[in-house]
């Protein structure tokens, strides 16, 4: 293969401009940042702005949108599908069924039909981990596809293809190593979005998997692909597919989409297993284990770890959950061993039981440091030094990436727990609850100087952007939201689990 260099020179010649529309045309809208710059969709979402809503084959992809269509992928009798939605009302356009292909693995609360599709002028791009890339035309014509091995992944891919130019670049990073190697088979590709041929190709090898979207930061210095994975998020020169500059410290779980503004980039991630603060309360985390006390002695003997008893991660979720605690074997034997293996990791003092002192010692342990951090352009190499404008670490979301709005960072975390910081310093202004409370996976929103706040059972909160807290509205849709919503003009789009749901402004 050519070296990278080479054929980035020749395949960005010309094309260095901002890679994105003003429409929603990907994952979270214009290059990721989730704001609809001219949109006004209602503030109040009730049935008396809901235009239509239809049924869906389930999936997490979230909406995208083209000028007179909604695009989205999901699982219909065991096929991968990629479809088409009317926007002026609901009707299905077309759907179009993958080639028949093994399912990949993916965790329990993610799918096969993960990673959202990509809309350019005339084409819609769906990557599916399963298969690779397959491309039509806004009226469901296939014009190509390409098969792509599947990426090795602990949980499955999700990461969305963006546009840049003439190429649609994809990441793939990628747990297994280079063949006699222990390096790994990440890499970066363009492909040539007429024919998807390969344009060029970045290796990644100190990276493993991840579930980050890459996006595109123009500053005063020039154009780069900024793309967070596990540890780092790097910056790589789009005129020489180089590595400018890093920033280590992030989790080995990254799944945030990194927004930019007035010429400083911010990007964030939480501690491993979705911690928020840099020194969480073990209290709601003994609360959780406490629940198992069969004898009511207020300590946890190695026989009580019974049923769906595991070390919790996120206590908030009821045991059983797949993102509750640290995943068991489903073989007896070997989930017995762990289990001996986790008790005999806290019980220090050998005593045969977990107190509670003893239980929420352990617990401040470090998994990591949770992180928001400002990047200023121009640096070379780890960057931490020279190029941070300011880090915070406090409220950092596991899954929903963070919103710029207005010079006001929006960040929502599990618990139903809103977070404004001061984009100039970082200074954090609110931490609020929603009133909303349970898990967030969708990340914010924002329109009409409002931010779309949507919980994983279903409440979809509007918040008024200003330094000072205020809910506008909230309304309970009965039915899960997993991913995040689309913005056009007059229109808010909310993938639920069950269907897709259009809430127009009444004009």
């Amino acid at each position: 293969m050519k070296p990278a260099a080479v054929i980035l020179g020749i395949a960005f010649a010309g094309a260095l401009g901002q890679a994105h529309s003003d429409g929603w045309n990907q994952f979270r809208g214009a290059n990721g940042s989730g704001v609809a710059k001219d949109g006004r969709p209602p503030v109040e979402l009730d049935d008396a702005r809901l235009a239509w809503k239809i049924a869906l084959p389930p999936g997490l992809s979230s909406p995208v949108l083209s000028r007179k269509r909604v695009f989205l992928t999901g699982l219909a009798k065991g096929r991968l599908v990629t479809l088409a939605v009317d926007k002026a009302d609901g009707k299905i356009a077309w759907q179009r069924t993958a080639p028949k292909v093994e399912l990949e693995k993916v965790h329990k609360a993610s799918h096969p039909a993960a990673p959202s599709v990509l809309v350019a002028q005339n084409r819609v791009f769906t990557y599916f981990g399963s298969y690779g890339l397959i491309c039509h035309d806004h009226d469901g014509r296939e014009l190509w596809k390409k098969p792509i091995p599947t990426p090795k992944s602990l949980y499955g891919m999700s990461t969305s293809p963006i546009l840049h130019g003439e190429h649609l670049i994809l990441v793939l990073d990628n747990d297994a190593n280079l063949p006699g190697s222990r390096l790994s088979q990440s890499k970066i590709v363009a492909r040539d979005k007429t024919n998807g041929e390969i344009a060029w190709e970045i290796p990644r090898p100190f990276h493993r998997s991840g579930w980050s979207t890459p996006m595109i930061w123009k500053h005063d210095h020039g154009t780069e692909l900024v793309v967070l994975g596990n540890g780092r998020v790097s910056g790589y020169d789009m005129k020489t597919g180089t590595q400018k500059w890093f920033v280590p410290g992030f989790s080995r779980e990254t799944i945030s989409t990194p927004v930019a503004g007035n010429n400083v980039l911010y990007v964030s991630s939480s501690k491993l297993g979705g911690g928020g603060d840099i020194q969480p309360d073990p209290l709601p985390f003994w609360e959780a284990v406490i629940r198992f006390d069969k004898n009511s002695d207020g300590k946890i003997e190695r026989k009580e770890m019974t049923g769906h008893f595991t070390f919790p991660i996120r206590p908030e979720l009821p045991p059983g959950h797949p993102g509750y605690g640290i995943p068991l074997p489903d073989d007896k034997r070997r989930r017995q061993e762990r289990l001996d293996g986790m008790f005999r990791g806290t019980d220090r003092n050998r005593d045969g039981f977990w107190s509670r002192e003893e239980f929420m010692s352990n617990m401040r342990g470090g998994r990591g440091k949770p992180l928001l951090i400002a990047i200023r352009p121009g640096g070379q190499g780890d960057i931490t030094d020279t190029h941070l404008k300011w880090e915070l670490n406090r409220s950092i979301p596991e899954i929903p990436s963070p919103l710029l709005y207005d010079n006001l960072i929006y960040m929502v975390r599990n618990g139903g727990l809103l977070v404004a910081v001061d984009a100039t310093n970082g200074k954090l202004l609110h931490r609020e609850r929603l009133n909303a409370p349970g898990q967030y996976s969708a990340s914010p929103v924002a329109a009409n100087d409002h931010i779309y706040l949507s919980s994983n059972r279903g409440v979809i909160t509007t918040v008024k952007v200003d330094k000072e807290f205020r809910i506008t509205h909230q309304h309970d849709l009965n039915d899960p939201v997993f991913v995040t919503p689309a913005i056009d003009k007059n229109t808010l789009y909310v993938r639920t689990e069950k269907a897709l749901w259009a809430f127009r402004t009444n004009d």
